[in-house]
């Protein structure tokens, strides 16, 4: 492997690695890297001190003392919060913070279930792998990430508020950039050592590899965005001390999940429940350009004194291939349907560009008399 070629896989690796921890951070779902805000974890984690995060798919089994990052309920008023595990009822894990003095069960807030972990704190020889203050230059990055978008959308005239997945979607849109940049300068420097002698007899070129370059830019980075920034877990709660009317313990309590779409292309909204006691009418929403549409949510009711915990999953994915060969990919992994969507989205840039303009350099000689445009157009394609 040349130094070159080392020193772009090393920058590549880079900013994908970048990407992926300040998108995570952002949409508050922490990927490689985690922190805390508070210090119900101290002396384990101080407020603001990171931790690496291993995301649950490939965390392996909870055990007693794992400490996690779930989607809460009630604490805090819901979110993601980091506690240890400290039992297991067949309602799921007990957890609770260091510095607590009760668990975090003995109040509101119900047993945490699988698909309700979100990562586990690594623990090297059972002692968490703590970065001191990390969380606070992440929360102070958040905050001037936010205040300058609000700057520049208001500054062109636009209305918009970002929220965490906003910011997500846009930090991933700007990483799939700068990894465009990167392999557009690497092909413009190999481009440089081997043009010496069309240089040199005063042709220019209109390089295919740049033209697919560029189209790939404008299209994938805000797709890439529209499918990524939307997609998170939604949470339901049905108190069994606060059924709807008329609803009896053992009954149907409904819940409706509305899927807006206000891009140009048809989006197929993937929406899914791992929860025994809940189930959608369907998991798969057509929405067309700016329509929208509705998927409701049957739950038991609880018995009084008892509560149930539902998260719900939803991706999005553009509607450019049959519903079942999409349905497939997403079986095996959301990535993998997304990526998915780049291929074919990059194989077919590269053949329009690749019949329109040919796989090379296409040189445009300049002529003493003038000709035509339909002539110089035929010269450029042909």
């Amino acid at each position: 492997m040349s130094r070159e070629t080392a020193r772009d896989a090393f920058v590549v690796v880079s900013v994908l690695v970048v990407v992926v921890i300040v998108a995570g951070q952002l949409a508050g779902q922490p990927v490689l890297l985690g922190y805390v805000t508070s210090g119900s974890m101290a002396p384990t984690l101080e407020t603001g001190d990171g931790f690496v995060a291993v995301p649950a798919a490939v965390s392996g089994p909870i055990d007693t003392g794992d400490v996690v990052v779930f989607e809460a309920v009630e604490l805090a008023g819901g979110g993601t919060t980091t506690h240890r595990v400290v039992g297991t009822t067949p309602e799921g894990y007990l957890t609770k913070g260091d510095n607590n003095p009760f668990r975090d069960q003995d109040g509101d807030e119900p047993p945490v279930t699988e698909e309700r972990i979100v990562a586990t704190a690594l623990q090297v020889n059972g002692e968490v792998v703590r970065v001191p203050g990390i969380g606070t230059a992440i929360t102070g990055f958040r905050e001037a990430a936010t205040s300058a978008v609000l700057g520049v959308t208001s500054a062109v005239g636009v209305d918009w508020s970002p929220d965490q997945r906003g910011l997500s979607g846009l930090f991933i849109s700007i990483g799939l950039a700068l990894l465009l940049v990167i392999l557009a300068d690497d092909l413009r420097n190999s481009s440089l050592r081997t043009r010496t002698r069309d240089r040199s007899r005063g042709d220019d070129g209109l390089d295919a590899r740049w033209v697919a370059l560029l189209l790939a830019l404008l299209i994938l980075v805000p797709a890439n965005a529209a499918m990524i920034a939307p997609a998170g877990t939604h949470h339901v709660s049905v108190d069994g001390d606060d059924l709807p009317a008329g609803t009896a313990p053992g009954g149907t309590v409904e819940n409706g999940f509305t899927a807006e779409n206000n891009g140009l292309i048809t989006m197929l909204v993937v929406l899914d429940t791992s929860h025994p006691d809940s189930e959608f009418d369907r998991t798969q929403l057509a929405v067309p350009q700016g329509a929208s549409a509705t998927a409701t949510l049957s739950t038991t009711a609880p018995s009084p004194g008892e509560r149930t915990a539902v998260a719900v999953s939803e991706h999005r994915y553009f509607l450019l291939a049959p519903p079942s060969l999409i349905m497939r990919l997403h079986a095996v992994h959301p990535l993998v349907a997304i990526g998915a969507f780049n291929v074919l989205v990059l194989g077919s840039i590269a053949t329009l560009v690749g019949a329109l303009v040919g796989s090379g350099s296409k040189r445009i000689r300049e002529r003493r008399h003038g000709a035509s445009l339909s002539v110089q157009l035929r010269r450029l394609f042909r």
